[in-house]
């Protein structure tokens, strides 16, 4: 807080969060239904000023120092306890960039304002949004650790769906397998479901986020499969490509060959660029150069992107400088972040999606896979 310049962090100002979720919610440890504020002081106090109805939810919990329940209005409760603290500097946690740390929507902030209104802290208000950015986006040693075992079940999920593939089979038929494998074991996709995984046999329908078709697994296939899973709360985002050969052939053809070695060696040069202190840009842009070296299209998507409690976590995006984006690609790298590193590229000739995705972490000399990367293209049939 102290180097963000916040005195005073309302880390959540919110409402009803069981029908629109806080991306800050997990910090604060329950949800809410009547207009509550979370605080926490520079010097360590913590308080919370909720609904009369809402108190049962807190009491005991131990997070909260100063638990105000309230009935007609927080105002009151709000501006005793900004007088007792006296924050020059309130931070708000709101983000024209990262959704995971826009918390605060424009009806709640105008409240907000509203409740301030006379008073010396209707002008202290700060966007805290890079705050909340850096405290999601940093791991500590328990979320690695929780984010590794989220990968290492993918990964055993995906070798059950490698020995599944057969003839026939048909891109919906395998997720809905999928499907009844993952409720079986009681964990959760990292994205909506309707496209998790999402199952490319041949060239596929639509290059991006998009669900299975009745398309079937034909001789002289690529498959690529993109699929993600929420495991105690951690979650994992994987990619992995297979070719069914043809009749009479020994390998992979040559254009389905050199897609995956152009896929594996832009991997490797963004994953190299990784390191404390660059920036996103930069990593994106060793990758995306490395594409063009090897004469394909330029990627219409970012090279990597946070993981944490979703598949699409906050931070620094490693990404192009594009309007889409906002600021995140200018974010700096730091130890204790976690990227999902991914490339894709379709064969020339057949439209097969070649694609590799991994997670790594970053530590003081750069980044370290958490998962066992792909480095051969497997043939199978």
């Amino acid at each position: 807080m102290a180097e963000h310049g916040i005195d005073c962090w309302l880390i959540q100002f919110a409402r009803e969060t069981g029908l629109r979720a806080d991306p800050l919610g997990y910090l604060v440890g329950a949800g809410v239904t009547w207009p509550s504020a979370f605080l926490l002081n520079g010097d360590g106090r913590t308080a919370a000023i909720i609904g009369s109805g809402d108190a049962g939810t807190f009491q005991g919990m131990g997070v909260w120092d100063d638990l105000r329940p309230y009935v007609q209005s927080p105002r009151d409760d709000l501006l005793d306890l900004l007088l007792k603290w006296d924050p020059k500097r309130i931070g708000v946690s709101w983000s024209a960039s990262d959704d995971t740390a826009d918390g605060i929507t424009f009806g709640m902030y105008q409240l907000l304002e509203s409740l301030l209104a006379g008073s010396k802290f209707a002008d202290r208000l700060a966007a805290a949004g890079d705050l909340a950015a850096r405290v999601r986006s940093v791991k500590l040693p328990e979320e690695v650790e929780g984010i590794t075992r989220a990968v290492e079940l993918t990964e055993q999920l995906l070798e059950r769906m490698e020995r599944r593939f057969e003839l026939g089979l048909s891109e919906r038929a395998l997720q809905a397998q999928v499907h009844a494998w993952v409720r079986e074991a009681g964990w959760k996709f990292s994205w909506d479901e309707q496209m998790c995984p999402m199952v490319n046999f041949g060239e596929p329908a639509f290059v991006g986020h998009a669900g299975p078709t009745d398309r079937q697994l034909q001789p002289g296939d690529v498959i690529h499969v993109d699929v993600g899973l929420i495991v105690d709360g951690f979650a994992s985002d994987l990619q992995r490509t297979w070719y069914w050969r043809r009749s009479g052939e020994d390998g992979a053809p040559a254009d389905v060959r050199r897609t995956f070695e152009a896929v594996k060696a832009a991997l490797d040069a963004g994953v190299a660029t990784i390191r404390p202190g660059a920036r996103g840009f930069e990593v994106d842009a060793a990758s995306r150069t490395t594409v063009a070296e090897w004469d394909f299209p330029e990627p219409a998507f970012a090279f990597g992107h946070g993981v944490g409690q979703v598949a699409h976590d906050g931070g620094c995006l490693l990404g192009p400088r594009w309007e889409r984006y906002g600021d995140l690609p200018e974010v700096a790298i730091e130890v204790g972040n976690v990227f999902a590193v991914e490339m894709d590229l379709s064969v020339p000739d057949s439209g097969g999606l070649v694609g590799l995705e991994e997670q790594v972490v970053v530590g003081p000399d750069g980044a370290r896979y958490l998962s066992n990367p792909q480095r051969e293209l497997k043939v199978l049939g």
